[in-house]
């Protein structure tokens, strides 16, 4: 028995310092061959915190198709997220939302004060063009990458996104660059199709560009080959070195270029900076204020008990808001309520705990046989009310916007975290300390 509590007692310690080393810590690394990037600087603060812009868009889908409007949807919601990070902005917060009238985006973006140049960014609508290098121009492989970056190199061919009918991500199996890595496929219409060979008879050997919006480089520029010229391959194939999920990120962007959304603003609004640091401010005080009075209640009423609670209380807190700076959590102001709000909830099954453990003393049970039944005991209600407030959560997150998702992610976090103190690092304490040691317990 003393070995199990010392184990589990390690196992609360090493969760507690690799949650101090997250929270208070200054770390940005890269894993996976620099794939995926962890940045745990600093909490994500959300728009009400941070100060900057609010932008609701309303997309028109009525020359897409019913099955595909909302593919249609995603599609520019990821060009409006590309367009954004060229500001030089982390961590926007987009979504989307269907409506029973309307498609809408809504866009937040940080630390931006300039709401026109922003409406203007994210206002146009994608559009993938395919151009050929001129004819007059002298083409060689050697010559590759000087002509494709000459913008006056590249002649419009008429293609545009508006040709295609969808985009794939598949795995190569041919020789070369990235050969077995993921590629773009571009299908065509029929009509598309049609135009595409015509381009490709003429210029079998020559770069084909890809060219998105009006960035003057192509996205891509593969060679017209020609089996892609005579039709042995049906559709082009862009290849390149990229990942996984940059090619995933890639054909989204070009399916916006085949599914083109023209969008309009609905409603615009600025958050000033000064507002959010104040809230911030009036909200670290208030829990503060409140996790220091429930610690004095918790000490007074329960003793020894209470000190045991009090310290469970603080780790908790340490590794909530590590999970929030892991994840990362957008905190906003009703995240930090549901915040709030769960240390609550795991003060109250705290006090579940101690009202059972007082009354299996008072029925004259030994007190290491009490506090095991206090704990089995209270674990049904324990677990019976924060159900119940986790489907909540759910369905918060589910059917809300914005702050009330922030709310419901926090809280439900909280929750989940609190079910690990109360029972597991509660317990651990207390049966260390080997008994309540106390007559008010």
């Amino acid at each position: 028995m003393i070995k199990n509590i010392y184990a589990r007692l390690i196992l609360v310690i090493l969760i507690f310092l690799v949650s101090s080393v997250v929270l208070f810590g200054s770390h940005h690394f890269s894993l996976f061959d620099g794939r995926l990037n962890v940045d745990l600087r600093e909490l994500k603060r959300g728009l009400d915190l941070s100060g900057g812009v609010r932008i609701t868009l309303v997309a028109d889908v009525s020359k897409i198709e019913t099955a595909e409007e909302e593919k249609a949807v995603e599609s520019a919601k990821e060009i409006i997220r590309r367009r954004i990070d060229l500001l030089g902005v982390s961590e926007p917060h987009i979504v989307s939302i269907k409506t029973k009238e309307d498609y809408r985006i809504v866009v937040e973006i940080p630390g931006v004060e300039d709401i026109e140049s922003a409406v203007a960014l994210i206002g146009e609508t994608a559009q993938l063009r395919f151009k050929i290098v001129n004819k007059e121009i002298e083409w060689s492989p050697d010559k590759f990458f000087e002509i494709i970056q000459d913008v006056d190199s590249w002649k419009d061919t008429g293609i545009t996104g508006a040709d295609l009918v969808g985009v794939d991500v598949l795995f190569g199996q041919q020789e070369g660059l990235n050969a077995g890595g993921p590629q773009i496929h571009l299908k065509f219409s029929r009509e598309g199709r049609e135009k595409f060979s015509n381009i490709a008879k003429e210029n079998i050997g020559r770069p084909v560009g890809l060219f998105l919006d009006n960035n003057p480089f192509p996205l891509s520029a593969p060679i017209i080959s020609e089996d892609l010229a005579e039709g042995i391959i049906s559709d082009p194939v862009i290849t390149g070195n990229f990942d996984l999920k940059t090619a995933r990120s890639l054909s989204i962007q070009l399916r916006a270029g085949a599914l083109p959304v023209p969008v309009k603003v609905l409603q615009q609004e600025t958050i000033g900076a000064t507002l959010g640091g104040e809230s911030v401010q009036k909200s670290f005080f208030a829990g503060s204020t409140g996790l220091l009075i429930v610690i004095i209640f918790l000490i007074f009423k329960y003793g020894r008990n209470g000190v045991l609670a009090s310290l469970s209380l603080l780790i908790y807190t340490v590794v909530v808001l590590a999970i929030f700076k892991i994840i990362p959590v957008v905190v906003t102001l009703p995240g930090i309520a549901g915040f709030i709000l769960s240390i609550g909830m795991a003060t109250d099954a705290n006090i579940l705990i101690f009202e059972r453990i007082k009354e299996e003393i008072r029925w004259n049970k030994p007190k290491a046989i009490a506090i095991d039944l206090g704990f089995d005991r209270a674990w049904n209600s324990i677990k019976d009310s924060n159900i119940s407030s986790l489907i909540t959560s759910f369905i918060l997150f589910q059917l809300g916007t914005g702050p009330v998702r922030g709310f419901a992610l926090t809280l439900a976090i909280g929750i989940l975290v609190s079910l690990f103190s109360s029972i597991f690092v509660v317990r651990t304490f207390i049966k260390l300390v080997g008994s309540l040691g106390d007559e008010r317990a």
